[in-house]
């Protein structure tokens, strides 16, 4: 593999920064969504006589749980993307905390499809030996 000038390092890791930021900002807009999922089971929560079906087995009381559980895991979820997507952008930014990045863009294949592609292009980056002497990991240890 050719050895890129580490001034091309250091400009794909600044617009994978930028990246990182976009992805982040577009994570916590699409987080917000859950948020409906939990009106809906605090709704069922505290009236159960709004939810009217005629021949369900489950309780009104554990459905609003399940709607209120699960609004809230996917809430949290992308919060907790999204503000590691940020952290991750300001360390790639400086060329610190390499693992964690590494972590992060692991993380962020799960957003589909663009945190696909960022997580994808942020390893195929950070393994190239340049970069790695960038963050002052030895050439000769192994991922």
């Amino acid at each position: 593999m050719t050895s890129l000038p580490p001034s091309q390092d250091i400009e794909r890791l600044k617009v994978l920064a930028m990246l990182h930021y976009v992805v982040a900002g577009l994570v916590l807009a699409l987080a917000l969504l859950p948020l409906v999922f939990v009106a809906i089971g605090g709704v069922v929560l505290l009236a159960p006589e709004s939810m009217t079906s005629g021949d369900s087995e489950l309780p009104p009381f554990a459905a609003g749980l399940i709607f209120l559980a699960i609004g809230l895991a996917l809430f949290v979820y992308g919060l907790v993307l999204a503000i590691a997507l940020i952290v991750s952008g300001g360390c790639l930014r400086r060329h610190k905390h390499y693992w964690f990045s590494v972590v992060v863009a692991c993380g962020a294949l799960t957003f589909t499809p663009l945190g696909t592609v960022l997580g994808v292009a942020t390893l195929a980056v950070l393994v190239q030996e340049s970069v790695r002497a960038l963050y002052g990991i030895e050439p000769s240890s192994t991922l």
